[in-house]
């Protein structure tokens, strides 16, 4: 059996604050507290700001190194860490901390959703 997917509007899961539905729907009254909106035009324009601000690839590409140190790191491992230090390559990150209230399912739908939203903007935005 295939697995379909089917797309749930943010609003309707019940799971997120009002605030967050406002953010994801561009509500204006919020437009004062972000740069970018929420889309692939919004990364790109991100992405733009970005480079005009010195980033420390060295230095972050020199720590991830010593952090995984003694590890057998895979060759697609090897190729993200070294692309940390081509000027065109940028991350995504999560605020979210884990806390008493969210628990650990919670944490890891933000790691799985931000390995999946890295790997859409590579598809769509490859150079």
């Amino acid at each position: 059996m295939e697995a379909t997917n089917h797309y749930l509007p943010i609003e309707s899961t019940g799971f997120f604050s009002a605030i967050a539905v406002d953010y994801v729907q561009q509500n204006q009254q919020l437009r004062s507290f972000y740069q970018h909106n929420v889309s692939i035009d919004g990364v790109k324009a991100a992405i733009e700001a970005r480079k005009q601000i010195h980033n420390h690839r060295q230095l972050l590409h020199s720590v991830l190194l010593e952090q995984y140190a003694g590890l057998t790191l895979s060759s697609l491992q090897q190729k993200n860490l070294t692309a940390i230090l081509g000027e065109n390559t940028f991350t995504v990150t999560t605020a979210h901390q884990p806390n008493i209230f969210t628990g650990p399912l919670y944490f890891i739908y933000k790691i799985i959703h931000a390995i999946q939203q890295a790997d859409y903007l590579k598809e769509q935005l490859p150079q």
